[in-house]
């Protein structure tokens, strides 16, 4: 009985056997054909060959694995982008690429919104759903809505202003038109908002600049089966357009502006009879806009309606942004400019000495601001009449609007309109002497090294008394209560060194160093309180 049971013990169980672990530095293959090399020395051969020797020489490198070498030098750098879902040329970007050509690439082709897409068919409905209340009951950001949603509409962006969309889109209705009804488009313009439809001509829109001859010469060539041949082929989507804003004349043939709905549709109209009265609206806003600001400008308020009129002819807007030279000094102006909005800066230029950093005195042209042209002034009319250069610089300080005449347009009105111009009309700053122009600027650099001196003057102060605006208790926004209608001492004291740090003159340098330093002792025994 016992044999067996030390047996049993002796014998490993099969839960306590070990694998063999494979190594990854070595070729198990390799080496087993280093074993299996005959003429090796071993218990029945003392003695390995010289053939045996040889093989076992070259196969034992072969046992293990060499690592790759990597050489020094710089790695190439992959940038790890998020891809967006929006995409330029085809291609997705990374939305914080800091490549300018990508964002100059979406301003030049903005983002779309094609008709097939369902972002494009949410906004016809919403478009549907505002449209059916009649104009009166909407909203201002129900008709703001409809505004935006019909420049999507690339046939009614292209032919309306931004002046013109607005007002038609306070005014514009729709229409529900059943399946194969005949829509004639003689008196609006229609954008299909939903559904389907087909031309009964090739020629079903006519936009504007286009001549109704024209159009009424290719029905007349044109025969009847080659148009109904072209319609079975068109076929108007959600977005297309057909129709006229303008009043077409009797003699048009209704076919030829006119659809059949395929199925049911909701088809936007803008009235012609709206987009004329609009069109006159604002042609008439311009005219008494231009007028105003003709006649308010000083040089004009005296000249008759007349010739007025006459300068409101060819006065065009123009919109400038703020730091755009208008004109430069030594040029002949290319228009006159009449102000409506914004002002702009006047620079002279002069000769002075600049000292460089290692101490040369060497002469630079500078700038120097001799005034400024505001709202409802004009400038250039000399300048173009006599032919003469101008002699000042102008700037826009800020976004300007302004109503220009070209120069051309100017050299060719009457000679009575020209000779009154010259005689109303002077040079911008012209009579600024060269003198008080060098006086003024070296009064404006002794203002800058003055102030130069007195922040310099502060911020020693405050550097030696340990100080640092902005951090711990030195910070605009206390954290400790006041009582109402005291101060506390570093709130009072910081204020008198602000204070001191913006008004005085160069003469009072001393009496504001001695301010300072009193300040500063308030400051030190206020620091020392708990």
């Amino acid at each position: 009985m016992l044999l067996p049971l030390a047996a049993s013990a002796s014998a490993p169980r099969k839960s306590q056997t070990y694998k063999k672990k494979t190594s990854k530095r070595v070729n198990y293959d390799q080496l087993d054909a280093l074993c299996s090399i005959s003429g090796l020395q071993n218990r029945k051969n003392p003695h390995t060959t010289e053939e045996a020797h040889q093989k076992f020489m070259t196969l034992y490198p072969k046992i293990f694995y060499r690592e790759k070498t990597v050489l020094p030098g710089i790695p190439p750098t992959l940038s790890k982008r998020v891809l967006s879902s929006e995409s330029v040329g085809g291609s997705k970007v990374d939305e914080m690429s800091h490549d300018i050509g990508i964002y100059v690439q979406k301003i030049k082709n903005p983002k779309k919104v094609w008709r097939e897409s369902p972002e494009f068919k949410e906004k016809m409905n919403m478009l549907i759903g505002i449209l059916r209340k009649i104009p009166i009951l909407r909203s201002i950001k129900e008709h703001n809505t409809v505004y935006e949603t019909m420049k999507l509409i690339p046939d009614i962006r292209a032919q309306l202003s931004e002046e013109e969309l607005k007002e038609l889109s306070m005014c514009t209705i729709k229409e529900y038109w059943a399946k194969g009804s005949t829509v004639v488009g003689n008196q609006g313009f229609y954008a299909i908002l939903k559904g389907s439809a087909r031309p009964q001509a090739r020629c079903y829109k006519r936009m504007l600049g286009e001549d109704f001859d024209s159009l009424c010469v290719v029905m007349s060539t044109a025969s009847q089966d080659t148009m109904f041949g072209f319609s079975g082929r068109t076929m108007l989507i959600r977005g297309s357009c057909f129709g006229t804003l303008e009043t077409a004349p009797p003699k048009l043939p209704h076919i030829l502006l006119s659809i059949i709905t395929e199925e049911n549709c909701e088809i936007l109209k803008i009235s012609s009879t709206d987009y004329l009265r609009i069109k006159e609206e604002i042609a008439k806003r311009e005219q008494i806009a231009k007028e105003k600001l003709i006649h308010g400008c000083p040089y004009y308020r005296s000249w008759p309606v007349l010739y007025v009129f006459h300068l409101m002819s060819h006065l065009k807007w123009r919109q400038f942004p703020a730091g755009y030279v208008l004109l430069k000094g030594g040029e002949i102006s290319t228009f006159v400019g009449f102000i409506k909005s914004g002002y702009c800066n006047v620079y002279r230029e002069t000769e002075a000495l600049v000292k460089l950093p290692l101490g040369k005195m060497v002469k630079q042209i500078r700038q120097v601001l001799v005034g400024q042209l505001h709202e409802q002034q004009s400038f250039g009319e000399v300048s173009i009449l006599l032919q003469t250069p101008f002699t000042c610089r102008v700037v826009t300080a800020t976004d300007v609007k302004l109503g220009i005449i070209d120069a051309s347009a100017i050299l060719g009105l009457d000679m009575v309109i020209q000779m009154l111009l010259l005689q109303t009309a002077e040079p911008t700053f012209d009579n600024i002497m060269q003198d008080e122009i060098n006086f003024q600027y070296i009064n404006k650099e002794k203002q800058k090294e003055w102030q130069r001196v007195k922040n310099k003057v502060v911020q020693d102060i405050l550097f030696h008394n340990g100080i640092i605006p902005g951090l711990g208790k030195w910070t605009h926004e206390w954290s400790h209560p006041v009582k109402r209608g005291q101060k506390s001492t570093e709130q009072a004291s910081l204020s008198c060194c602000l204070s001191d740090s913006n008004v005085g003159e160069p003469g009072d340098f001393n009496v504001s160093q001695q301010s300072f330093h009193q300040s500063s002792l308030s400051l030190s025994s206020s620091s020392s309180l708990p």
